[in-house]
């Protein structure tokens, strides 16, 4: 077992690159505790198994209801198989668009007769348009990418201060910064009279229009931890 983790990571990093050794699917494809010891070592995440404390897992096989945890986050993975219905596999959208905190992980076997329990591909079509009018409420990612992104916000630090007529923010993190470089989203509010505003990053300039809650007046913008400070400044 050992042994092909190891050669998957040889063979994916020369094939692909870095970058797509940091998750995996392991041997026997649940949280068997044996696997585990094996996998976590070779690879920071396993699809079957993110063991932080702010987050619930619910694998494929738990009769568990993802709306009922209070955790930050909620991993729940379903695996759709040829016969699920229709309906069933859009219900877990509609969970998901119901939740603040729910990370959806599909896992497909197969299409068509590839695989095993293979998916038609013009039900696989069906399902991903019903997903993509659904976007602008849904991040659609990679596992690994999205793994990235949960740690990084765990793990990272917001700090402020307005200087003048602009806001300067630091986003920092305790995570290797080589492995975890996902931007974050950030939400910064700022005077109440503020309609647009430039934000700038070491890499990046973009004016946006501001937008308000019961809070006040913020605005959306995305930055990688420790890449800099991040200047906010009316346009």
């Amino acid at each position: 077992m050992g042994y092909e983790l190891r050669k998957s990571k040889d063979e994916i990093r020369q094939h692909l690159g870095e970058k797509y050794t940091f998750s995996a699917e392991v041997p026997f494809g649940i949280e068997d505790p044996r696997v585990m010891k094996y996998g976590f070592p070779i690879y920071p995440a396993l699809r079957n198994s993110m063991p932080e404390p702010w987050m619930k897992e619910i694998n494929r096989g738990y009769k568990d209801q993802p709306g009922n945890s209070d955790k930050e986050y909620v991993q729940w993975q379903r695996g759709p198989l040829s016969k699920t219905p229709m309906s069933l596999m859009k219900s877990w959208v509609d969970t998901s668009l119901a939740h603040d905190n729910i990370w959806l992980v599909l896992v497909f076997h197969g299409i068509d007769d590839i695989g095993w329990e293979p998916t038609p591909h013009e039900k696989l079509q069906e399902y991903f348009q019903y997903i993509k009018n659904n976007e602008k409420d849904i991040w659609v990612a990679p596992f690994g990418e999205v793994a990235r992104y949960v740690r990084e916000r765990m793990n990272a630090k917001v700090a402020g201060k307005k200087e003048h007529d602009k806001i300067i923010v630091r986003l920092s993190q305790t995570l290797d910064n080589k492995m975890y470089n996902e931007p974050l989203t950030l939400k910064t509010y700022l005077p109440a009279d503020w309609e647009r505003v430039e934000v700038k990053t070491p890499n990046d300039k973009k004016v946006l229009q501001t937008k308000k809650d019961q809070n006040g007046t913020f605005v959306l913008y995305q930055a990688v931890p420790d890449g800099g400070g991040i200047e906010i400044i009316e346009d």
